[in-house]
């Protein structure tokens, strides 16, 4: 026999359904990189791989620990996400003169793959900026900053 949820709990639960900004910002989040994903195909990489790219090329070498905050990734996920950058050669990995420090930076080759991927980025970019009015774009970017400066 199937468990009744409490009468009480359903306005709440339609509450997170229609109302939780986390809900909707991930499942945004979610489309949004399906669509940079689609666009970003003919490079190989992922709008993941290329954000951590353009942080690590940004930063020229950076270390771990710095570039996880930089994308807001713990530690373990963004180790896993660089090891297939590594196996392609598109980032090397060494040891900082503190051992337990580990230095990131993008090899040649990571380089010229980045620079490959950028029509692609701009191509998506620009289609989702289209969706949008200018107002609402820049509105949009405004918000997401107040947010990412403010949450804990």
């Amino acid at each position: 026999m199937e468990k009744d949820t409490s009468p009480l709990a359903n306005p709440a639960l339609g509450e997170i359904a229609q109302q939780c900004l986390c809900l909707h910002v991930r499942k945004t989040a979610r489309l949004v990189t399906q669509w940079y994903d689609a666009y970003l195909q003919p490079s190989g990489l992922r709008s993941t791989q290329l954000h951590v790219l353009v942080a690590i090329a940004l930063a020229h070498t950076v270390p771990l620990t710095r570039l996880a905050e930089v994308l807001a990734l713990d530690r373990t996920t963004l180790a896993r996400n660089l090891k297939p950058l590594e196996r392609e050669a598109l980032v090397e990995i060494s040891p900082g003169e503190d051992k337990r420090v580990r230095l990131i930076r993008l090899t040649e080759r990571g380089y010229q793959l980045l620079e490959q991927a950028l029509p692609y980025w701009q191509k998506a970019q620009e289609q989702v900026r289209d969706r949008l009015k200018p107002s609402q774009w820049e509105a949009l970017h405004a918000d997401l900053r107040c947010l990412e400066t403010q949450v804990p």
